[in-house]
């Protein structure tokens, strides 16, 4: 329960909370008190002593951050099951939280449950309210002859709501710029919420006898309120609809100009008439039109996103990968965003991947006056004329800005200093040690303070952009260490998967498989793995290597292996977009990189229950120093490496130790589930 100056209702609704009934497993009421300036804290300090209740104060307004802010605690709470939301002035009936809990136990195939939601009028309400006023729209009341059973996602109201623990650890939560937050606002906190998580399969359910009433208060029953709140109706319901569904001009359905035109027409002559319940009807349509048609003209909601993820990218690698992963994070958290690179082979082809799922990409070249030194001066001109109104033009509250190498994104960071935006950086790699030249210094230490908060991926990552950085950081920046993640359910041991790779790589039964997923490029160095091939053979001779990725070094590979007599015991795999039906085939997954950023194939393999060998390199130490999930060789000592590696593949036992290791250390610090809560966290209150 989210409470602002909540001490009018409050007393009333604690005191039924002290008659309630308790579910099988019991109960416990959080207050999360959303900065409230009367005595609400001191009315919920006396009900402490009486109830199961906990007091949480969060200052940033806004109902939904209240929300957020108290599920981060009840969530830690590895008991809890059942999520149930209500507000700070709806009375329970006395089983209310009885028939919640039971409806969800009767029904385990739904996520969402809904309850009966009845008026409590402070005065009785006059007859034309109840005529033509949309009482649930209005006041969030539920229809009386709404029967239980599967309902529609957008009919389950705020006051009166229970969700499952797993649809919060799928990572969703309630968008923060919908709902009240001190002023004027837009509606649709809870339904949007509800839609989403429709979306992602999570089915609702109305439990008719669990009942609240909602206390209406006289001044909510007058005109000026019934038209505030049709607007605020108007503006969540922008938000809520996709663009380009219907015909638009100028960011409104066309049909919605016509019907303006109509009631207004119509609001003319029910006055000229007499009539008041048709002229009340009509200006209540055009009041929710004018909040449609301002939220629109005014550039929020659906017209951008909320966040603009950004970078100088390349190719299609990790990073871009965990940029795309950083989409979903907060589209699930309710903040939509748009991811905008330069175009690089096959980004049209992930652009469609991207869309199939819901998730936009732009392409976005803005001139490069750090990353290049050549011209700087005419591109910094030409990103100040035409970059900067594009970046604008995308209308998004915040700027992610993925860093891959020193400077390389520092031009987008820019940007959005100039755009007056806040920023977010991601450290993506572990950075060579470069001296600021004055021609960057001036422009570091104005885009530098745009940044709201730095994650890098991994803590040897972060000590090399704070040691070039740092001086540069405003002191109130937000610093974390953020892992990549690994789908856990994709990516799992697999009997089948093991068998079904090996026939199709057409190896002999006993064979053991060194596999090694990665670009073919120099800073993989594929060519070790060959080497070390030839060397172990020798000792395993039923050893071979399977090369999954694709890169400039390919032909260069295959006459290594041929020269080295090795050509039918290398299999080049290709790109397999489906990694995860390859990875359960290998004995071990081998990365022999000379630097990595993070080694997302380290920690895919370790969800496989494969055993990880990576090179004493940056990245690769970060996942595998203290982890018992695979060991690291040196990056530069080919015999050490060898005799290393012929010696685990010697020991089946540990082998099989390590896979179990590997695949449990993934799902307590890899996971999309744990890395997502992190990265939410990281969030909180940046946007």
């Amino acid at each position: 329960m989210a409470t602002y100056n909540g001490a009018p209702t409050l007393p009333r609704v604690l005191a039924a909370y002290g008659a309630l009934a308790a579910p099988d497993g019991g109960w416990q009421l959080v207050i999360v008190d959303n900065g409230s300036t009367d005595h609400s804290r001191d009315i919920i300090a006396a009900h402490a002593r009486r109830l199961p209740l906990r007091y949480v104060y969060e200052g940033r307004r806004g109902k939904n951050a209240a929300l957020n802010r108290g599920l981060a605690l009840v969530l830690e709470d590895a008991a809890t099951d059942l999520v149930v939301l209500t507000d700070d002035d709806a009375l329970p009936a006395p089983n209310w939280l009885r028939h919640l809990a039971n409806c969800a136990t009767a029904h385990p195939a739904y996520a969402v449950f809904g309850g009966s939601i009845v008026a409590d009028w402070a005065s009785p309400p006059p007859d034309w309210v109840l005529a033509h006023v949309p009482l649930g729209l209005t006041y969030g009341l539920t229809a009386p002859d709404l029967a239980d059973g599967p309902v529609f996602p957008g009919l389950v109201w705020g006051a009166n709501m229970a969700v499952r623990r797993a649809v919060f650890d799928a990572g969703y939560r309630f968008d923060e710029s919908l709902g009240p937050n001190g002023g004027e606002y837009a509606m649709g906190g809870e339904t949007s919420f509800t839609r989403r998580v429709a979306d992602a399969g999570f089915r609702s359910w109305f439990c008719r006898d669990a009942v609240v009433a909602h206390h209406i208060r006289a001044h909510q029953l007058q005109l000026p309120f019934l038209l505030q709140r049709a607007r605020r109706f108007g503006r969540g319901q922008y938000r809520q609809e996709r663009p380009g569904a219907v015909p638009e001009w100028l960011g409104v359905p066309r049909w919605m100009f016509k019907r303006a035109l109509i009631e207004a027409a119509g609001a003319v002559l029910a006055s000229v008439r007499g009539d008041a319940a048709a002229a009340f009807r009509h200006r209540w349509e055009l009041a929710y039109l004018h909040g449609y048609c301002r939220e629109a003209w005014r550039g929020a909601g659906r017209a951008g996103p909320a966040v603009l993820i950004t970078s100088h990218s390349g190719a299609l690698g990790g990073m871009e990968l965990r940029m795309a992963q950083e989409a979903r994070f907060l589209a699930d958290a309710g903040y939509p965003s748009l991811l905008a690179t330069h175009r690089f082979p096959g980004s049209a082809e992930w652009s469609a991947r991207l869309a199939a799922e819901g998730l936009r990409w732009t392409p976005f070249s803005p001139p490069l006056f750090f990353e290049q030194w050549r011209w700087r001066r005419w591109n910094r001109w030409r990103a100040r004329l035409f970059a900067v109104p594009a970046m604008r033009r995308h209308g998004a509250r915040l700027v992610h800005v993925a860093l891959c190498w020193t400077n390389y994104g520092a031009s987008a960071l820019w940007l959005a200093r100039q755009c007056r935006l806040p920023v977010v950086l991601s450290v993506h790699g572990t950075f060579a040690m470069d001296t600021i030249t004055p021609w960057h210094a001036p422009m570091l230490r104005h885009a530098f303070g745009a940044v709201g908060g730095v994650y890098a991926v991994s803590a040897t990552a972060m000590r090399h952009f704070l040691a070039i950085y740092q001086a540069y950081l405003p002191p109130t920046a937000r610093l974390a260490v953020i892992p990549n993640c690994v789908d856990t359910d994709r990516f799992q041991p697999c009997a089948q998967a093991r068998l079904t790779a090996r026939a199709h790589w057409g190896l002999p039964p006993d064979s053991l498989v060194l596999g090694c997923v990665a670009r073919l490029s120099v800073e993989k160095r594929p060519s070790l793995a060959i080497a070390l091939l030839a060397r172990l053979r020798r000792r395993h001779p039923q050893l071979y290597l399977v090369l999954v990725g694709t890169g400039p070094l390919e032909s260069a590979l295959r006459n290594q292996a041929e020269q080295a007599g090795m050509k039918q015991y290398v299999i080049f795999a290709g790109y397999v977009q489906q990694v995860e039906t390859v990875m359960p085939g290998f004995d071990l997954h081998l990365l022999m990189s000379r630097n990595e950023g993070f080694g997302i194939a380290t920690i895919e393999a370790m969800a496989c229950g494969v055993p990880a060998v990576a090179t004493e390199v940056a990245g690769s130490v970060d996942i595998l120093r203290d982890s018992q999930g695979g060991m690291l060789v040196p990056a530069n000592d080919l015999e050490q490496a060898t005799a290393r590696i012929g010696d685990l593949l010697a020991d089946l036992p540990l082998r099989e130790a390590m896979g179990r290791h590997g695949r449990a250390e993934a799902l307590a610090r890899y996971s999309i589930a744990v890395v997502g809560q992190q990265v939410r966290e990281f969030y909180r209150g940046l946007i």
